[in-house]
């Protein structure tokens, strides 16, 4: 009998120990990723999976809601003049650095200044140039004061957050950063998981979860098995499409969809062998089936692409020229050209996401249909990002935006000249006219919308990108996770993590 009384102890304390484990787990949030962060601080990086764990440790002075209307973060009001060369900031007080240092105006004044400081080699430097004067006015009161007008402004200061004055020259703070935000830097251990903690005097409130853990899991197919078998709570982006349906169809789990705000592309190093030549980018972009892409390589997620520019905002053109499937039109211009099959061997890089390895695969066989040789290289998304963003070592490449709420974030960085994030090197001196002129101007006016109107136009015509599709973003997530909307804005997803609830 002792034995036997013994045993059900041991077997009693054994199922309180398991279920204590699995209410700690309500402790937890177990975020999936589709990449690994390239690194943690906001005036260096300039991709999604970054800015999905950066925005959840640091604050802009104004954020994006799922409406993607500008609401406030370290800014309690703000002001912009009518000329919009002067923008005034009521910052938010009482609020701490991790550390426990007050956040103030000197702040916001030292991450802009940084920012625009050309020997730190900030990529985004030039979305903010129209910054001549930083005026702190008193702890908690900062003034822009610009050089020129930028319509936009607004637009990108959401996108910046806020890095401490006395801790942001840290050798490691890339790594190892603090900010305002409701979650606190613990660990990082590359490709596996980064692991923070709430902000115990959070100005927003202490977070309902106290544990936060991203999780990069590159393989779309390999995330949704961790899904399904409770290793992950919650992911946006990256949803397997052949899976959508069911998921959707299944009470296990809750599929939350919403147009997105950027768009898909095959990119062209302009200045290299026959892709100099437009009339090569076009018979390319004549054989990327983007009716057949959307419907069987995405499920019907996401809808063909056409430019730069959403549909859904004003300033898009509907009389852009539409490079409908077209594998007769494509041979027609390479021999226009003086192409015969085989003479055109090219390269096309992509990463681990394979919906763009389906897709760079689908390309190799169109291309190869009108003569053209492609070669497919799949490298790890940090190796990939910095062949595109700092060599001229590829030809033609997959890669996607995000966060496209207005044209001129759309398209100045990527088509201007001087852009930074022009990786194929395009020129044309009419669209820099354009892209300069369209920031001087009232963006509600016509004359906005001419402008861009016309430098779609023009870009669309010349192909430096051919557009694959329009973004939808995904949000898959269990029935026990609450208080959470998909956002339109993929870097955005989490920002608000700190309300989310776990009751599993």
């Amino acid at each position: 009998m002792k034995k036997r009384s013994a045993l059900v102890a041991v077997v009693m304390l054994l199922v309180l120990a398991f279920s204590t484990a699995v209410w700690a787990d309500n402790d937890t949030l177990v975020i999936g990723s589709g990449a690994e962060a390239v690194g943690l601080d906001p005036r260096l990086e300039t991709d999604v999976p970054s800015f999905e764990r950066i925005n959840v440790i640091m604050e802009p002075l104004v954020k994006f809601a799922t409406n993607m209307e500008l609401v406030p973060a370290l800014a309690t009001e703000w002001d912009v003049s009518e000329d919009t060369m002067t923008l005034w900031f009521k910052l938010r007080e009482g609020v701490k650095w991790h550390d426990g240092t007050p956040f103030t105006a000197e702040d916001v004044k030292y991450t802009y200044e940084w920012v625009l400081n050309p020997d730190n080699g900030a990529p985004n430097m030039g979305l903010y140039a129209a910054i001549s004067e930083i005026e702190v006015v008193n702890d908690y009161e900062i003034i822009f004061r610009l050089g020129e007008p930028n319509a936009f402004l607004m637009n990108n200061i959401a996108r910046m957050p806020i890095t401490p004055k006395h801790d942001g020259d840290r050798s490691d703070f890339r790594q190892k950063p603090q900010g305002t935000g409701p979650y606190k830097f613990v660990s990082w251990t590359r490709d596996d998981r980064l692991v923070l903690v709430e902000n115990e005097e959070y100005w927003g409130g202490r977070p309902n979860i106290p544990n936060l853990v991203f999780r990069a899991i590159p393989e779309n197919a390999t995330r949704l098995l961790a899904f399904e078998a409770g290793e992950i709570d919650i992911y946006q982006g990256g949803v397997v499409p052949q899976e959508i349906t069911r998921l959707e169809q299944d009470p296990k789990y809750v599929v939350q969809r919403t147009p997105g705000t950027g768009y898909n592309y095959l990119g062209f190093n302009t200045k290299v062998g026959a892709l100099s030549d437009v009339r090569v980018r076009q018979a390319l972009s004549y054989v990327i089936n983007r009716e057949g892409i959307v419907k069987n390589v995405l499920n019907g997620i996401g809808t063909p692409g056409i430019g730069p520019v959403s549909m859904s905002l004003p300033w898009f053109n509907p009389d852009l020229p539409r490079y409908e499937y077209s594998p007769e039109k494509a041979k027609e211009l390479l021999a226009e050209a003086g192409y015969k099959p085989g003479d055109i061997n090219i390269r096309l890089f992509t990463n681990e996401n394979p919906d763009r390895i389906r897709i760079a695969e689908i390309l190799q066989y169109e291309a190869q249909q009108v003569g053209i040789n492609v070669e497919v290289f799949v490298e790890e998304w940090g190796a990939y990002l910095a062949r595109i963003q700092e060599t001229d070592d590829f030809d033609i490449f997959i890669l996607g935006w995000s966060g496209q709420l207005d044209p001129d974030r759309a398209m100045i960085r990527q088509f201007h000249t001087n852009g930074s994030n022009n990786y194929g090197k395009y020129s044309n001196e009419r669209v820099d006219y354009l892209l300069d002129l369209g920031r001087t101007v009232p963006q509600e006016s016509q004359e906005s919308i001419d402008i861009y109107r016309e430098a779609q136009y023009i870009v669309v015509s010349e192909v430096p990108y051919g557009f694959i599709n329009y973004t939808e973003e995904v949000g898959l997530l269990h029935p026990y996770i609450g208080n959470w909307e998909v956002h339109p804005y993929g870097a955005a997803a989490w920002q608000d993590a700190h309300l989310m609830t776990k009751s599993k």
